[in-house]
């Protein structure tokens, strides 16, 4: 009897494939959670950060376009009126108040790198699967870790994303739309409401002399109506200095049986404050995660996605990219988001 032939697509590469795939699980685990931004914004196969059910709130896909492209809402329909009655009549006026943002896409690239000597050096199932588990999480670490230095980047940088300091300005332009031309489109700071985009201000101080005043009224400035903030990333000297300022209104409640000299989590306002080694010194950002307030935005199916291996053009060795696509956007950087800076003690 005859037997239908069989085809191998994966050929002798797919002993690392294979482990890979085993233990890639456990290391995105790993090499996400070091860095608050990092959990939020990157990836969504997490376990929480310090309790913090945030993880990939602001992570999601999109397929195909050329870019991304966001619907700014920067006015109310000047059709919307009150009658003189029900045979008065209404508006046919079409709203002409969204503005069209675009953001180009973001390319991050590493490499999974397994020669022939390698090969044979951990020849054995159990061997190879530790080595490929050692090398995929040096791999990601390495590309996150970039990824989440570009998003706390205090100025754009080559070809990297557009950062979260950028995002949450005034009178200047991203995605396109200018803070200048539209009033509506520029963070607020820790100015009055009023105040002319040229002139808001996003300075803070001593936190000892002005830290909390400045956080109600940033936090303020950043709300409208049911439109806040939900986390603050900040760095570990701001959160350290928060929690000082809060550790003498500690109380104890019920029967406490262990002494503890400090808060187990902070939040103002019910708002989490997590402390991120990303974050620029002497920074403060509220941010308002989600599809009303700050993304990223990957471009499917590249989420931190490996590519098959293939053989280097004239070396021992077998590259499998590890590719990551996408760009950090805000919806409207007036709600939800704001921040501070020159934070000292």
């Amino acid at each position: 009897m005859s037997v239908t032939a069989q085809s191998i697509t994966e050929s002798d590469l797919r002993v690392f494939a294979f482990t890979r795939n085993t233990v890639l699980d456990g290391n995105r685990d790993h090499v996400f959670s070091h860095s608050p931004t990092a959990m939020i914004f990157l990836d969504k196969s997490l376990g929480d950060f310090g309790g913090v059910s945030l993880k990939g709130a602001g992570h999601r896909g999109q397929t195909g376009g050329a870019s991304v492209q966001i619907r700014v809402r920067l006015g109310k329909h000047a059709g919307s009126a009150f009658m003189a009655g029900p045979f008065d009549n209404h508006s046919v006026s079409p709203d002409d108040n969204t503005r069209l943002g675009k953001a180009n896409w973001i390319h991050a690239s590493g490499a999974l790198v397994i020669s022939e000597t390698d090969k044979s050096v951990n020849a054995g199932p159990d061997a190879m699967d530790s080595f490929v588990a050692d090398q995929t999480e040096s791999v990601m670490l390495s590309l996150v870790d970039e990824i989440a230095d570009s998003l706390h980047d205090t100025t754009i940088t080559a070809n990297g994303v557009t950062p979260i300091d950028d995002l949450i300005s005034n009178n200047d332009e991203v995605q396109t739309l200018s803070g200048a031309n539209y009033a509506n489109f520029n963070s607020r700071g820790v100015s009055a409401r009023t105040t002319a985009a040229a002139s808001i201000s996003f300075a803070s101080g001593s936190f000892a002399a002005q830290g909390i005043s400045d956080l109600r009224t940033s936090y303020n400035n950043a709300s409208e109506g049911t439109v806040q903030p939900n986390v603050g990333i900040t760095t570990y000297a701001n959160h350290e200095r928060y929690e000082g300022a809060l550790q003498p209104l500690e109380r104890f409640q019920g029967a406490v049986r262990t002494a503890d000299g400090s808060f187990q989590a902070l939040a103002f306002r019910g708002t989490p404050v997590m402390a991120d080694p990303k974050c620029a010194s002497g920074a403060w950002y509220w941010l308002n995660v989600g599809p009303r307030g700050m993304e990223v935005i990957i471009l499917n199916p590249h989420d931190f996605r490996f590519a098959p291996f293939k053989p280097g053009a004239s070396q021992e060795t077998f590259v499998s990219e590890l590719q990551w696509k996408g760009q950090l956007i805000i919806h409207n950087r007036r709600y939800g988001c704001n921040k501070l800076t020159g934070i000292t003690d």
